[in-house]
Parts: structure tokens; C-alpha cells; sequence
């Protein structure tokens, strides 16, 4: 949006006026709007990051912790509802069970997670268990494209699958910070 109206008022001048003279200095006016807007888009993009860095400026990481804070509260909240719920209905203790499980080790790792010296955070998991959790994604789809290519399912039963694999690969590249 920078320049449009300065190369909207410029483009807006007249080529010639009514006893049929040219308009003076238009070109000169259009070019000198473009040469102006376009200093103003390339020499102040390139030299704003050298200006941040001679001010001295600094991330302080308080957006990451922030989120870790957030990321915390939530589940925590999640886990409280869990329980009310839990106790109000009667529901399958296996999958409150596992619900509850997954939710105390997300609270447990976001405890223990702190940001790192260069502000970015620490994985909630190991490296080991990000490479092996993608190794067993990538596996999974293998198999089921295997399953698709020999007709054993067909493509609708294949991209409702692929979907959760998506979906379980993002959570793994979701990085807190």
C-alpha cells in the first residue's frame, strides 16, 4: 500500500490541459513519485534490520513464555473439566483413563520446559521421540498407500487416514516459541 496514493495522485494529472497544451512537468512528477516510493520500499527495507541491530535490540523472550504459561493453564483447566466430568457421567474409565494420562504428561513436560538461551524452547519431547514418532508416521503411510495400491481400501478410507497422520505430523512440528 505504500506510494499507491502518491502514484494515484501523480497517475491523476492531466496529460494535456483543454486548449489542448501539455501538462508541464508531469513526466518529470511521475517519475520522481516512483524513484520516492521506490527508495522508500527497498532503502528502508534493507537498512531496518542493520538499524535493530546497531539500537541493540533485543528479544526478551517474553512471548515464549507467555505461551508456555498459556499452554500451561490450559491444560490444566482441560484436566480439571476432565475431572468434573469424570466424576458427573458415567463414561468408559479406559478412555478418561488415557485422556487423563495424556494430559498429565503435557502438564508434567510444560512444567520442566523453559526457554533456551537463544529463546527458543527446549522440545516438550527427546529428540529420540520426535524421530521415532515421524519414522512411525511415515511408516503408517506407506502402509496405508500399500493398502490403497493392492485395493484392499479405497481412496476416501485413505484420505480420512492420511488426515489424522497429517494432523498428528503437525502437532509433532508445532514447536512452542
Amino acid at each position: 500500500m505504500r506510494g499507491v496514493v502518491s502514484l494515484a495522485a501523480a497517475l491523476a494529472l492531466p496529460l494535456a490541459f483543454e486548449n489542448g497544451k501539455p501538462f508541464p512537468g508531469r513526466d518529470l512528477i511521475l517519475f520522481l513519485t516512483f524513484v520516492v516510493i521506490l527508495v522508500t520500499l527497498v532503502v528502508q527495507g534493507l537498512s531496518l534490520p542493520l538499524l535493530i541491530r546497531w539500537l541493540g535490540v533485543k528479544d526478551d523472550g517474553s512471548a515464549e513464555k507467555e505461551e508456555l504459561e498459556a499452554r500451561l493453564k490450559a491444560n490444566q483447566a482441560a484436566l480439571t473439566r476432565l475431572n468434573e466430568i469424570a466424576n458427573s457421567r458415567q463414561l468408559n474409565p479406559d478412555t478418561v483413563n488415557r485422556l487423563r494420562h495424556e494430559y498429565e504428561d503435557r502438564i508434567d513436560q510444560l512444567e520442566v520446559s523453559e526457554p533456551a538461551g537463544n529463546h527458543t524452547y527446549r522440545g516438550l519431547f527427546s529428540s529420540d521421540y520426535d524421530w521415532l514418532a515421524h519414522e512411525t508416521l511415515a511408516t503408517e503411510r506407506r502402509m496405508i498407500i500399500q493398502l490403497r495400491n493392492e485395493q484392499v481400501i479405497n481412496d476416501e478410507v485413505l484420505r480420512r487416514i492420511q488426515r489424522d497422520i497429517d494432523l498428528a505430523e503437525a502437532r509433532l512440528r508445532q514447536s512452542p516459541g
